[in-house]
């Protein structure tokens, strides 16, 4: 597997509707590289296009297909971590999010007093067995963990899961003016 890429987790939970995974068998598996590849490239575009408004709260670090990671800044302007896209299929699926640490290495989990909480009081970057989840609209993790509520094809071209849309959205669940945003023992 590439540096960078994360697997295609598949829960074997039986409380998951078994339908709907009997569409992904593996880890890699790219549905038509032709599509993946053209709404990949419109997705590049929007980010050069309108990531120049946000270059004081994050970048563009690397492309190569299917992936993308940004940089998050923190208030000083240094990279506190990478947000790791993986478009490998969209958008037939949402992008699965990763976060990594700034020498793209996966972070396992981040400090919790870095992780800024909802309204509600709620935390939605999570520590999984693979690294963090980011469980928020637009993002692979939660549509495919709250498949029955709230489906991607009933979302995907909503605002709510524009790809700027989601990297600010789980940009604002990090404390930006914390210099130790991963967690020490990763």
């Amino acid at each position: 597997m590439p540096q960078g890429q994360i697997p295609l987790i598949i829960r074997e939970s039986p409380k998951i509707d078994r339908r709907r995974h009997l569409r992904i068998n593996a880890e890699l598996l790219l549905l038509d590289p032709n599509v993946s590849n053209v709404y990949f490239k419109n997705v590049v575009n929007e980010l050069e296009e309108k990531g120049k408004i946000y270059k004081d709260i994050w970048k563009i670090k690397k492309i190569f297909y299917p992936n993308i990671f940004i940089d998050v800044l923190s208030t000083k302007g240094e990279t506190l971590l990478i947000i790791s896209l993986n478009l490998r299929n969209y958008n037939y699926f949402p992008p699965q999010v990763g976060i990594l640490t700034p020498d793209e290495k996966l972070t396992k989990r981040l400090n919790p007093d870095a992780i800024i909480p909802d309204d509600q009081g709620i935390k939605h970057l999570i520590k999984h067995n693979r690294g963090v989840w980011v469980c928020t609209p637009g993002t692979y993790e939660y549509h495919d963990f709250y498949y029955d509520l709230d489906r991607w094809e009933l979302e995907r071209y909503g605002t709510t899961c524009n790809i700027i849309e989601i990297i600010n959205r789980i940009i604002g669940m990090i404390d930006r003016s914390k210099e130790n945003i991963v967690h020490p023992d990763d």
